[in-house]
């Protein structure tokens, strides 16, 4: 029996391996090689050699304005777009569960902004707003107002239209996810609810997001991650700018890395904005954790 058991656990092992080499060659040694070159002097255009310099680098990020600018930025893009892609996302889901009048084609077109790429995303909204010629003036021009607008000239308003943007990519793979975790609770806790004089909204309110709590949990942290994947949007819409309005932490590490040429600062500014991700996700992988138990 014992070798029947170490048999059956060697072919678990024998099945795992690939997958976990793969992770490990994929993710841990690329962080554990940003964190080495980040306490190392690293720059092409400079005669001084690669060498160690210890936490010399992490310093410097306390006295960088424009990286305490990215922080702000990258706050903003967290924290706005996923509370709208959580709230949007749950009444899409609801709206399409209840099969509400005038939702029946939006299972097919409410994925679209989610299939497209970022960078074709960032196009499209550029020939949106783009002034004089885009949708916004002539969505303008129907209503009789005239909306010459740069929206992307000023640091508010371009900061705005990366938001917008961010949610309207997000929103869908958010409302999938819960119309999937509301199609598995039960239809007799919401008949129960019917009887007991609850409307619809009252019934979700009460049943749907207390049980989906756990998979809000989840998809929030899904987002977090996510929120700031839109790196090709900003480097179509805005480039960072105007003024650093829409340079997040690893926009400004790209910039840092590729067109200064400074490998151990942009490797730095990388380490800085992992932990700051761990951060923000730690508490929603512990509830997580302990909703599991």
């Amino acid at each position: 029996m014992k070798n029947i058991i170490r048999h059956r656990d060697s072919a678990y092992l024998a099945m795992v391996a690939p997958s976990a080499i793969l992770l490990v060659i994929i993710t841990i040694i690329p962080i554990l090689a940003t964190f080495y070159i980040s306490l190392h002097f690293f720059n092409p255009t400079s005669t001084r050699q690669f060498g160690w310099v210890g936490w010399e680098n992490y310093g410097y990020l306390l006295e960088d304005s424009r990286y305490l600018n990215s922080l702000r930025v990258m706050l903003w893009l967290i924290v706005i777009p996923v509370a709208l892609q959580i709230t949007l996302g749950m009444a899409l889901a609801i709206a399409l569960k209840e099969k509400l009048a005038g939702t029946s084609w939006m299972r097919v077109l409410f994925l679209l902004p989610a299939v497209i790429p970022p960078a074709v995303s960032g196009l499209v909204w550029k020939l949106f707003i783009v002034p004089g010629a885009g949708g916004v003036t002539y969505m303008g021009s129907l209503l009789g107002i005239d909306l010459q607008l740069d929206l992307l000239s000023s640091p508010n308003s371009a900061l705005f239209v990366i938001i917008v943007c961010s949610t309207w990519v997000g929103t869908p793979f958010v409302a999938l996810l819960f119309l999937s975790s509301l199609e598995t609770i039960s239809k007799d806790l919401y008949e129960a609810a019917h009887l007991d004089g609850a409307g619809w909204l009252q019934s979700h309110w009460s049943i749907s997001i207390p049980i989906m709590r756990p998979v809000i949990m989840t998809v929030m942290v899904f987002r977090i991650l996510e929120a700031l994947a839109i790196f090709p949007i900003i480097f179509i819409l805005t480039g960072g700018g105007p003024a650093g309005s829409t340079e997040p932490v690893n926009y400004y590490a790209y910039v840092s890395g590729f067109q200064y040429l400074k490998i151990d600062y942009a490797a730095t500014i990388i380490v800085s904005f992992f932990v700051i991700l761990m951060v923000f996700c730690a508490p929603f992988l512990i509830r997580i954790a302990r909703a599991a138990r």
